[in-house]
């Protein structure tokens, strides 16, 4: 196990509902303490600071529950399972498994997004025109007026909360439920390796632009989002090539070793076949052709040579869970035993 899982998953229990256990990240008390710190900067005293701050917290704090809990009642109602829900500012750190259809997957995702668009529409209604326009507008600093309601501060904050959770879970990198569904999209379409492959490059990509510009703009929260996004990609950069080092020990029973070996013979075999194959008076046509031919014959070696992979892997899984039973497993493993099973399912339908 890294040191960065520790740091991750670290969090508070606060029960059970919808037989799921809720965590709260530790996460929560940090952005508790940087909301006062930036309502003191705006002006208010440290009291009132305290007291908006922990109104909005608060209110983050249900959005995201709500966000949740819309996962996991559409989840349940397609057959799908979610046993853990680790709370963070900005949605929730497991995804949920089920069945492996495409169209519940989907379902599943945009529960919580539009759960949060409709809270935001709801709190649009209480609010006047000019002062939506003004939360709208990113450079303008949140800020309460001496006169004003506490309630009408607190559809201010929802609005701007719950619109701002929709947004962000739109983007196309995990943890955020619109890079859950585009890394779903890849894995169904292509190699596995190669669509977490590219899932961690864009998180890194989105991780460091938004360091950047959140630095050059003068936003705390983009460079607080995006330090965390480089982190999670970082760990989840460390544990698949951690998942490769475990593929490597199973090759002593039979089971090809990394995949980094298998993209290195992939190119020795395509720079052998261009080479040898092509001569001086070939058409290049039918070098295109035959390079095609190779390419497409490397890639159905490596989908075998990574199922053979899947199911040595399964092997363990099961035999850890019959020794130690299912709170042993990690969610990796349970999404790994529901997408082999979904497969075999679908080849006894087709057959």
């Amino acid at each position: 196990m890294y040191a960065t899982d520790t740091i991750l998953t670290f969090g508070f229990p606060i029960g059970r509902l919808g037989g799921a256990r809720f965590r709260v990240s530790f996460l929560f008390p940090v952005a508790a303490m940087a909301v006062i710190w930036r309502f003191h900067a705006a002006g208010q005293s440290w009291p009132q600071s305290v007291q908006f701050g922990l109104l909005a917290t608060g209110i983050l704090l249900f959005s995201v529950l709500v966000h949740e809990l819309a996962h996991l009642v559409v989840a349940r109602s397609t057959g799908g399972e979610m046993d853990e829900i680790k709370l963070w500012p900005l949605g929730g750190l497991e995804e949920p498994y089920g069945r492996g259809y495409w169209q519940d997957h989907v379902q599943t995702m945009l529960a919580g997004p539009v759960t949060n668009l409709l809270l935001c529409l709801s709190c649009l209604l209480t609010l006047p025109i000019d002062q939506a326009a003004t939360l709208l507008n990113p450079w303008n600093m949140f800020t309460v007026g001496n006169s004003e309601l506490l309630v009408t501060t607190a559809c201010r904050m929802a609005f701007l909360i719950n619109l701002t959770l929709f947004l962000v879970n739109l983007l196309p990198i995990t943890p955020f439920d619109g890079g859950v569904l585009l890394r779903t999209y890849l894995t169904s379409r292509f190699a596995e390796i190669e669509g977490r492959d590219l899932m961690v490059r864009l998180g890194l990509i989105f991780g460091m632009l938004g360091l950047l510009i959140g630095f050059v703009l003068g936003f705390a929260s983009v460079v607080a989002v995006s330090a965390v996004v480089l982190i999670l990609h970082l760990h989840e950069n460390a544990r698949w090539y951690e998942h490769f080092d475990q593929s490597d020990e199973l090759s002593d029973i039979g089971v090809p070793g990394s995949m980094s070996d298998d993209f290195s013979d992939s190119f020795s075999m395509r720079e052998d076949f261009f080479f040898q194959e092509t001569d001086e008076t070939s058409e290049h046509a039918e070098v295109l052709d035959r390079w095609r031919i190779q390419r497409d014959q490397e890639q159905r070696n490596l989908e075998q040579e990574e199922r053979r992979r899947e199911e040595e892997l399964v092997d363990s899984i099961l035999e850890k869970l019959h020794r130690h039973g299912r709170e042993s497993l990690s969610s990796h493993d349970l999404h790994l035993l529901n997408r082999v099973s979904d497969r075999y399912r679908d080849r006894q339908q087709h057959s």
